[in-house]
C-alpha cells in the first residue's frame, strides 16, 4: 500500500476533506505531504490566513476576468505602488 496519490482508475481513492500547511487530510484522518503541481498551481500551502485573507478580498471584486483584460483594479494599484 502506497500513501502516494496514483491516477489509478481501478483503485478507490483517498477523499480529501481538508488541507493544513503542506499537507491534505483524508476522510479517515490521514495526513498526506502535497507534493502536487502544476502550470495553474501555486504552491502556497493550505489554509494559511494571509492567503485566505487575499482571496477573499480578490473575490469581493472580481473572482475571473477572461484574458482580454490585461489586468484587475487591485493588480494595477499593486503595480503602481
Amino acid at each position: 500500500m502506497t500513501h502516494v496519490f496514483q491516477r489509478q482508475a481501478q483503485s478507490a481513492l483517498p477523499i480529501a476533506v481538508r488541507g493544513e500547511g503542506v499537507y491534505i487530510y483524508d476522510a479517515d484522518g490521514k495526513k498526506y505531504l502535497d507534493g502536487s503541481g502544476g502550470a495553474a498551481v501555486s504552491c502556497l500551502g493550505h489554509s494559511h490566513p494571509k492567503v485566505i485573507e487575499a482571496i477573499k478580498a480578490q473575490v469581493d471584486e472580481i473572482s475571473f476576468a477572461i484574458q482580454g483584460f490585461s489586468a484587475t483594479a487591485r493588480w494595477r494599484r499593486w503595480l503602481t505602488s
